[in-house]
C-alpha cells in the first residue's frame, strides 16, 4: 500500500516538473507574442496591468491612444494570457534586469528584442518601467523605434513657412536650438530630422543620448551611463574638448546640463536639444527656473520649435471612415510652433518679465518670419484637410 502511494507521489512530481517546465517555455512565447503584436500594430508603448479585482489588461498606444490588439488575441487566447499574466510580468522584469522579488518599489530597466520576420532579423530596443499598484502590478514597455521611413520635416507635418524659418537658423554656425513639447510629442524624431539636414560630412556632429535610440551614420554618438558616473554633464564637458561643430543633447533635464549647453552655444558651437515645456515662449521660463540668467538665454538661443502630435485625417476617405483607417484617422501629424530669435524678438522677450499670451500677441505683430504659433499652424492644416477641427481644440489651451 505504502509502495503504491510512493509511486503515485513520484509520478505526480514528474508531472508537476514537466508542467512547470512547459509553463516556463510558454511564458517566454506569450511575452514574445505580446511584444510582436506591438510591432505589428506600430505601437509606441505596451501597457500590461494585473489587478486582483480587475484582472488583466494589455493595451497598446497606437497613434496616441490606448487600445487592445485583436492581433494579439488571434495569436494567443486572452484567457490563457490572463492565467499566466503574473509569470509574464516576472519575465519582463528578468529581461529588463529588474529584481523579480521586489514588488513594493518602482523599477526601470531595458532590453533588446530580436524579431525574425520574412527572413529578416531586426533588433528593437525596449525601455521598461515597473510600478506596483494598490491591487497588483503594472508594466509599460516603450518601443524605441521610429516606424516612419521618411522623417523629413515636410513628412512630419511642418509647413513650408516653418521649414524656411528652420533652414535659416540651421545655417547659423553657433547658437542653441530647442525642440519643446510634452512626452510623446515626437521631439526625438524632429531632432533626428534636424541632424539629417545638417549631416553633410563637412561638420563634426557629436550626440549625447540617454539612451541611444537609433544609429545615425556620420555622427559620433555617446551613451550616458549614470551608474558608472558617465553623466550628461561629464560627457558634455568631454565633448567640448573633442572639437565638435554641432552638439546634440537628447534632453536638457537640469541646471548643469542647461548651463553647459548655453556655454557651448556662446563659444562657437551649434547646440540642438529637447526640453519639456508647453510651448516655445515658456521654454525661456523653464530655463530661467533652472537658474540660467535671462540675458545668457537670450544671447545663446536662436530658435525654438514647439510641437504636439495629433491624429491625421485619413486622406483616402477624408475622415469618413474606411478599411484603411481607424474611425477616420490614419497615423499622426505634428502641429508646430516656431520662434526665431532676432534682435526685435529678443527685445520683446527681454522687456516682458512675465511671459504670457500678451507676449505672443506682440511676437505675432512682427510677422510670420519670426513667429508662427500652434493656432496658425493648426488652422492651415484644417484648411488643407489634414486634421479635424476638434484636434485644434484638443491641444491648444
Amino acid at each position: 500500500m505504502n509502495e503504491k502511494i510512493i509511486e503515485k507521489a513520484k509520478l505526480k512530481d514528474v508531472a508537476d516538473n514537466k508542467k512547470n517546465s512547459f509553463l516556463s517555455k510558454d511564458t517566454v512565447s506569450y511575452l514574445n507574442e505580446i511584444v510582436k503584436a506591438g510591432f505589428k500594430e506600430r505601437a509606441s508603448d505596451i501597457h500590461v496591468k494585473f489587478d486582483l479585482l480587475e484582472g488583466m489588461e494589455i493595451k497598446y498606444r497606437i497613434d496616441g491612444y490606448l487600445k487592445e490588439s485583436q492581433k494579439l488575441y488571434e495569436a494567443v487566447n486572452k484567457k490563457v494570457l490572463e492565467k499566466n499574466i503574473k509569470e509574464i510580468i516576472a519575465r519582463m522584469k528578468i529581461l529588463a534586469g529588474m529584481n523579480v522579488a521586489e514588488k513594493r518599489k518602482p523599477q526601470d530597466g531595458s532590453f533588446s528584442f530580436l524579431l525574425n520576420s520574412k527572413n529578416v532579423n531586426k533588433r528593437y530596443d525596449i525601455r521598461a518601467a515597473y510600478m506596483p499598484t494598490a491591487g497588483g502590478e503594472s508594466m509599460v514597455l516603450r518601443i524605441l523605434e521610429n516606424y516612419l521611413k521618411d522623417i523629413r520635416l515636410e513628412t512630419l507635418g511642418f509647413s513650408k513657412q516653418s521649414i524656411e524659418m528652420l533652414n535659416g537658423i540651421l545655417d547659423r554656425k553657433y547658437g542653441m536650438i530647442l525642440v519643446s513639447g510634452p512626452t510623446g510629442s515626437g521631439k526625438s524624431t524632429t531632432l533626428k530630422s534636424l541632424i539629417n539636414m545638417l549631416n553633410n560630412g563637412r561638420k563634426k556632429i557629436i550626440t549625447v543620448e540617454d539612451p541611444v535610440e537609433s544609429k545615425i551614420d556620420g555622427t559620433i554618438q555617446i551613451q550616458v551611463n549614470q551608474e558608472i558616473g558617465v553623466t550628461f554633464s561629464e560627457v558634455l564637458k568631454a565633448t567640448l574638448r573633442n572639437d565638435p561643430d554641432i552638439i546634440v543633447i537628447s534632453e536638457i533635464r537640469d541646471e548643469v546640463t542647461a548651463e553647459i549647453a548655453v556655454r557651448a552655444a556662446l563659444t562657437g558651437h551649434l547646440v540642438i536639444s529637447t526640453i519639456h515645456t508647453n510651448d516655445a515662449v515658456s521654454t525661456l521660463i523653464r530655463l530661467v527656473d533652472m537658474g540660467i540668467p535671462k540675458y545668457l538665454i537670450l544671447d545663446s538661443l536662436i530658435g525654438v520649435i514647439g510641437q504636439r502630435l495629433v491624429g491625421k485625417k485619413c486622406q483616402k476617405c477624408m475622415g469618413k471612415g474606411c478599411d484603411e483607417c481607424s474611425s477616420g484617422y490614419s497615423g499622426r501629424i505634428s502641429i508646430n510652433e516656431i520662434l526665431v530669435l532676432n534682435q526685435d524678438v529678443r527685445n520683446i522677450l527681454k522687456e516682458d518679465n512675465h511671459l504670457s499670451s500678451e507676449t505672443k500677441d506682440k511676437l505675432k505683430m512682427l510677422n510670420q518670419k519670426y513667429f508662427i504659433d500652434f493656432a496658425e499652424d493648426a488652422d492651415e492644416k484644417i484648411e488643407k484637410g489634414l486634421i479635424f477641427e476638434r484636434e485644434k481644440t484638443a491641444v491648444i489651451f
